[in-house]
Order: structure tokens, then C-alpha cells, then sequence
């Protein structure tokens, strides 16, 4: 198991944090999160918090759908 930070911006998770264990090679795709999934995208930025790191997912309100591993 990999466990992945997550920094959610925007929306109405904006400034919540979830902590997601992986199974190695899985994305957070494959485990579906979201709710709505299509609603947030990862962003390259990261964010400390304490000595954490997470990944930044940005509320995309005029997304689609997930972007799979490797965009479009």
C-alpha cells in the first residue's frame, strides 16, 4: 500500500485533506474518491502542511468527466 495526501482547492471540499492508501501502481482514479469524481482535477502543485505533503486536486466546475492517467 502507498498512502497518498490529498489537498482539495475549490469547491465544497475547499481546504479538506484525505489521506488514501494505493495499492502500488493504482492512481486515486481507481479507487473513485471523488464525489463526483469528474468534478476535480490534480494539479502538478503540491502543499506542506506540518511535514506532510499532499497533492493539490482543484475544483473544475465545467469538467466532464476523469482524466485518465496521461491526460487525453
Amino acid at each position: 500500500m502507498a498512502t497518498t495526501h490529498i489537498y482539495f482547492e475549490g469547491g465544497a471540499r475547499n481546504g479538506t485533506t484525505v489521506v488514501w492508501n494505493l495499492e502500488p501502481g493504482e492512481d486515486v482514479w481507481d479507487d473513485n474518491i471523488f464525489r463526483p469524481p469528474e468534478l476535480y482535477r490534480r494539479t502538478p502543485r503540491k502543499r506542506v502542511i506540518g511535514r506532510v505533503e499532499f497533492t493539490v486536486f482543484r475544483y473544475d466546475p465545467t469538467a466532464h468527466g476523469p482524466v485518465p492517467p496521461g491526460g487525453r
